[in-house]
């Protein structure tokens, strides 16, 4: 009998940050099955933010402070391996796309990833066209990201992010700053990554009434 482990597994996580005297996560446990969609919940300061940070080998190694406990991401654990191999398993989605963008165009922030994965450039060619079609914004290659709106900046960076092939995508609040339509967009796009293509995902997300129905469960760090 073949036994297949989780996908995501966070095992007695405790996390206190440098220079803090109180843990922000304390002893958390849970685990995500491959293919999931993931709605982490709870009031503000609860530490989601920080669990995302975990997730892809940031917290620690990138942080420091106190870190007990462990973190294993399709296979990896986070502690022993360093976040730019991480972030060829998991992809982080930030708030503000606009801090995560720096190319001169959509097609080269796209490429930029597996470009520094040194691979052929056929291969770079490929990634880059299959991550702009899967989110929509194939039209926008040319276009530099300053002239995007924010809907379309947070689809660039979640493009960028596919084109390292992540198995998981980690998602920390990325409708925060948008418009209701923007957000919808942004959030019918996870969807659809999760639905079609079987992308594990992991989201922040304060529009509760936008997400819920989306979610296959909801997660509350403890």
């Amino acid at each position: 009998m073949v036994v297949l482990l989780p996908i995501v597994e966070v095992r007695s996580l405790s996390y206190t940050y440098p220079g803090s005297t109180k843990p922000t996560l304390t002893n958390v446990n849970f685990s995500v099955e491959e293919g999931e969609f993931i709605l982490l919940t709870g009031p503000s300061g609860c530490g989601k933010t920080t669990l995302c940070r975990c997730l892809n080998g940031l917290i620690p190694n990138s942080y420091g402070g106190e870190f007990n406990g462990q973190v294993i991401v399709d296979g990896l654990v986070t502690t022993e391996h360093p976040v730019y191999e991480i972030a060829q398993h998991v992809g982080l989605v930030f708030q503000n796309p606009e801090n995560e963008l720096f190319c001169t165009s959509v097609e080269r922030e796209v490429a930029f990833g597996p470009e520094n994965l040194a691979l052929p450039r056929e291969e770079i060619r490929k990634r880059v066209e299959e991550s702009l079609a899967m989110v929509g914004i194939s039209h926008l290659r040319d276009k530099s990201p300053e002239e995007l709106s924010g809907g379309e900046q947070q689809k660039v960076a979640i493009a960028a992010l596919l084109a390292m092939k992540p198995k998981i995508l980690v998602l920390d609040e990325p409708t925060a700053n948008l418009d209701p339509a923007s957000a919808q967009s942004v959030l019918n796009v996870l969807l659809k990554l999760n639905e079609e293509s079987g992308v594990t995902t992991i989201l922040v997300e304060h529009r509760l009434e936008m997400v819920a129905h989306m979610a296959h469960r909801c997660a509350i760090p403890q």
